[in-house]
């Protein structure tokens, strides 16, 4: 049976995952601060967007009018709520953490994302950040709490991308540090994004797809190029 994929639209991207990212697959975006893990992940919301496939961002670090802005200025186009590309915040939430009232913050972002579900169907969701999520909830058994997370997300029926940092890569793999790892584990897919050093004075942007269930797919760096308002992915030529 054909498996039903969710396209990214980078150039290039699609074709290292087999076409697309399986439908439902709950997928992990990682890389430190300056990978542009939030303009990637809302570049395939606004692409999708266009081909009538409604998404949600959820920003746990950023306001609603900071995202904006930030990605008006990557020159997405500014009208993209009204082409299916919704914006939800925490600041109210925030708030009531700061007043010691967490103790029931993820249940309401389920909550939350489910009345939105039914009012506005989404078909993809990006949330920013997991250490976010994590402080917000504060977890009191972190492996059983992303499992019970991940699991929740699958049942949501939507392609989920989660962004979270990367430790220093001196750990043996980017992505492994503390219960992160689990997270790795849990997970359906994982993308890498990093800084390269390419020469005493230049820097390239680096992809990788460490992993994706269900799909053949490309396990080596790729570039990754963001020019004209889209974003690309091309053969690392040096190393």
């Amino acid at each position: 049976m054909e498996i039903e994929r969710v396209k990214t639209y980078v150039e290039g991207l699609d074709d290292l995952v087999g076409g697309g990212v399986p439908k439902g697959h709950v997928v992990l975006v990682s890389g430190l601060p300056g990978t542009m893990k939030s303009s990637l992940t809302y570049a395939i919301l606004h692409r999708n967007a266009q081909e009538s496939l409604p998404g949600l961002y959820v920003s746990l670090e950023q306001t609603k009018e900071s995202l904006e802005m930030q990605m008006r200025g990557m020159g997405f186009v500014a009208d993209d709520r009204a082409k299916g590309v919704a914006i939800a915040d925490v600041a109210a939430i925030r708030k009531d953490v700061a007043k010691g009232k967490s103790t029931a913050w993820l249940e309401f972002l389920r909550r939350t994302l489910e009345t939105r579900k039914k009012i506005g169907a989404f078909d993809i969701l990006t949330i920013d950040s997991l250490e976010a999520l994590e402080v917000l909830a504060k977890f009191p058994d972190p492996r059983s709490d992303l499992f019970q997370l991940f699991e929740w997300l699958r049942g949501l029926g939507t392609t989920t991308f989660i962004l979270t940092e990367a430790p220093p890569e001196s750990a043996l793999f980017p992505w492994d540090a503390g219960h992160r790892n689990d997270a790795s584990y849990l997970a359906d897919g994982v993308i890498h994004l990093k800084m390269h050093q390419v020469s005493d004075v230049a820097i390239q942007r680096r992809i990788r797809i460490v992993k994706m269930r269900g799909t053949r797919h490309e396990t080596g760096y790729f570039a990754l190029v963001f020019e004209d308002g889209k974003f690309g992915v091309t053969r690392a030529l040096s190393v």
